[in-house]
């Protein structure tokens, strides 16, 4: 029998979005370590990302969340009490080593685990993996020795281009992700922007489970864990954000959730009916005060990797917002600039900023920064914007902000 469809507007599903992401409602409280240990329960990772334009993405993404923290917390979390970990799912991810079982899981059944979403990548993955045994093999008694970085094991290796489109230069920067990927080596910390590897046996805590579920047990775990973080979500959200596109059944996993009552049915008001919309039934009653709640909105800066922005046929659906990384497009097309942070105003995406850190000269550049359509007028948002980027500053240890020409006239007062 077919249950009753909750009704939802699109505002509803965009706050719903944002507080499961920990970018909107009470400010979490504790330690660092507690609340990276909440965010990544809710919203299952976080999306690691070296590049220093302004910051690690990473920890503009954390920073988004809880505000100041030292990198000394993030590094002593994951290096040194091993309760977060670094993995390719295969974009980078910090995850909590709690939920270890479901990455062995991926790991042991390498490379076929890449499923529908990379199939494409899973006979090069497999012919690389057998013909590089010799190397493995030199590797792996290397990291017997103790953990090394990747230009102490690159001189086992040759250099080559690469055809998996993952990684390019020496043959060894390709074995090591494959390694990563099965499980074999884990990255044990950094030293001088390199990876420093490890055996997975040898790095992992002993309280470490290391449970191997069935794929159907793991699509199971996976989709409530993608609901956990989505809110409202489709289909083919969830398959494009917890474990990215690995599912092999992922239509039955949800029709199994539905017939158990683990989820519901959600229509929204004034949008197409044609595809099915999904809700972790314990979050009806969140759902329900989300639509009730009413509270200031404030200004927050999103990074470029961050969970929110991962999506981008459900950003444009929930947020009318389109978005791209153009420091990967030559600078002559790029329309916003080299590293934009979209600006989130309560559940609206209202603008966005092109920002640059001269850590020599401990200056924080705005070059650019855009309103939304409907919102270069509104003083309040600039002001707040203003705000948040002072503690961007803050937290970067940058002595000034120096702002260029382009922004909102109505802006400009805010702005300077």
């Amino acid at each position: 029998m077919e249950r009753e469809i909750i009704s939802a507007t699109i505002q509803d599903v965009r706050k719903l979005f944002i507080f499961k992401q920990h970018l909107y409602g009470e400010k979490l409280q504790g330690t660092f370590r507690n609340k990276m240990i909440t965010i990544l329960r809710d919203a299952g990772y976080i999306q690691w990302d070296p590049v220093t334009v302004v910051a690690p993405s990473h920890m503009i993404s954390i920073w988004s969340r809880i505000g100041y923290f030292k990198a000394e917390e993030l590094e002593k979390m994951m290096w040194n009490d091993r309760e977060a970990f670094l993995h390719w799912v295969p974009t980078a991810w910090i995850v909590l080593t709690e939920d270890y079982p479901i990455f062995h899981s991926l790991m042991k059944n390498y490379p076929d685990s890449l499923r529908s979403g990379w199939t494409s990548h899973i006979e090069p993955a497999r012919e690389f993996m057998e013909s590089h045994k010799d190397l493995e093999y030199k590797v792996i008694n290397h990291l017997r020795q103790g953990p090394a970085n990747t230009a102490q094991l690159s001189g086992y290796g040759k250099k080559e281009k690469s055809n998996d489109g993952w990684s390019t230069g020496n043959e060894v920067t390709r074995l090591m992700f494959h390694l990563h990927m099965s499980g074999r080596v884990m990255v044990s910390g950094h030293s001088k922007n390199q990876n420093v590897w490890s055996l997975t046996d040898d790095y992992l805590p002993e309280w470490t489970v290391k449970t191997e579920f069935t794929y159907k047990e793991l699509e199971r775990r996976t989709a409530i864990r993608a609901l956990k973080a989505l809110g409202v979500a489709s289909e083919q959200d969830i398959f494009g954000y917890f474990i990215r596109g690995r599912y092999l059944n992922l239509k039955s996993t949800l029709k199994d959730l539905y017939e158990e009552q683990e989820i519901v049915k959600v229509s929204i008001v004034g949008q197409p009916k044609s595809k099915s919309m999904f809700l972790l039934s314990e979050d009806v009653g969140r759902l329900d005060s989300i639509i009730s709640e009413k509270g200031e909105n404030e200004v927050n800066l999103v990074s470029p990797f961050d969970n929110l922005l991962t999506l981008r046929k459900r950003l444009k659906r929930l947020f009318n917002f389109e978005y791209s990384l153009e420091q990967f497009v030559p600078e002559k097309k790029r329309k916003y600039g080299t590293y934009v942070l979209p600006v989130l105003y309560g559940s609206e995406m209202v603008g966005r900023i092109d920002a640059r850190l001269d850590r020599h000269a401990g200056i924080l550049e705005i070059k650019s920064v855009y309103a939304e359509p409907g919102y270069e007028g509104d003083e309040l948002i600039a002001d707040k914007l203003m705000n948040r980027i002072e503690e961007l500053a803050n937290f970067l240890n940058a002595e000034r902000i120096v702002f260029g020409n382009k922004k909102p006239e109505k802006w400009s007062n805010y702005l300077s």
